[in-house]
């Protein structure tokens, strides 16, 4: 996949709690540790949200986050 610029970046705010903030920390730092790059949070989010995309998740009727949660995680059993 081609690599787009980062003039075709849009910022959006985003707002986690503290455990989710020093988790996306850790995941960046432990992927540095294993011998590969510090992944900055952005980039494993963006990730998370492509990997959303190709799962094909039903949304429909979903009404908070834990209930999305358990929608994506259904999609993903569902691929396996």
């Amino acid at each position: 996949m081609e690599k787009e610029s980062k003039a075709n970046y849009f910022r959006v705010p985003l707002t986690l709690p503290k455990e989710l903030d020093l988790f996306l920390q850790k995941v960046g730092a432990e992927a540095r540790a294993t011998g590969g790059f510090k992944l900055p949070k952005t980039l494993i989010i963006r990730s998370l949200i492509k990997a959303m995309q190709e799962l094909d998740v039903d949304v429909s009727g979903i009404k908070d986050e834990d209930e999305l949660k358990a929608r994506v995680l259904t999609a993903l059993k569902k691929r396996k």
